[in-house]
């Protein structure tokens, strides 16, 4: 009995250094090293040493680099119609405007006192002395109030400073009341004079007055040159 208990007990000895050297054999291996923290480790110390280097070289490159403020984005204006701001259809009828909005474009006032020659004859040219005709402007009223002849009246203007009258009327009223869209026929007597001249000629300025309204038109007429008239052959 006693040799097996001292038997039992060597083995439980032998298993109790077994179970020591198994225990010291652990504590002495080292881990296996992480690859990647070593990287890691490398990366960020060679970083500092040339950040450090730099600072030195240039310090005002370590200060962070100015951020641009981002420019602020057009808004878009979209007209809005006058009928859709108060709520109501575009498509409708209403007002009469066909769905069209904003201020309408005024249209111009007519102009009562408006005068256009169509024409006249004989046209300004070279003149015998000593020669009279009868010059004509054909003129019509374009305005929309009537010429009435107690009131319309053609002067002579003699504020035209190379102007020289050579017809003996200075001032007469119109033969006729002339309605808008008519015409009237005013009707000079020129009388050449017996003397030559040479251009410019006699030019001649034609005022038609309003006694109410002023002034409605103005024509003018030229004689351009004249030439003397040729002398009578005296008979045999």
């Amino acid at each position: 009995m006693t040799k097996k208990m001292k038997k039992i007990g060597s083995m439980v000895a032998l298993l109790m250094l077994v179970l020591l050297a198994a225990c010291g054999a652990a504590e002495e291996v080292e881990p296996t090293p992480d690859l990647n923290a070593v990287k890691t480790e490398a990366v960020q110390a060679a970083m500092a040493e040339l950040t450090a280097i730099a600072a030195l070289a240039d310090p005002t490159e370590t200060q962070p680099a100015p951020t641009m403020t981002p420019l602020p984005t057009a808004t878009l204006f979209v007209p809005t119609s006058a009928s859709s701001a108060s709520g109501g259809s575009s498509g409708g009828s209403s007002g009469g405007s066909g769905g069209s909005s904003g201020t309408p474009i005024p249209t111009a006032t007519p102009d009562a006192w408006r005068c256009e020659i169509v024409d006249e004859y004989p046209l300004d040219k070279p003149q015998m002395t000593g020669w009279i005709y009868d010059r004509h402007f054909i003129i019509k009223n374009i305005g929309t109030a009537t010429w009435l002849a107690s009131d319309v009246y053609v002067e002579y203007d003699d504020t035209c400073k190379r102007c020289e009258n050579i017809t003996y009327q200075t001032k007469f009223n119109i033969s006729k009341n002339v309605a808008p869209g008519d015409t009237i026929d005013i009707v000079f007597d020129v009388a050449v004079p017996t003397n030559p001249v040479d251009p410019p000629g006699y030019t001649m300025a034609w005022d038609m007055i309003s006694e109410n309204a002023g002034l409605i038109c103005e024509f003018w007429n030229n004689v351009p040159s004249t030439y003397p008239a040729p002398t009578k052959t005296p008979d045999n």
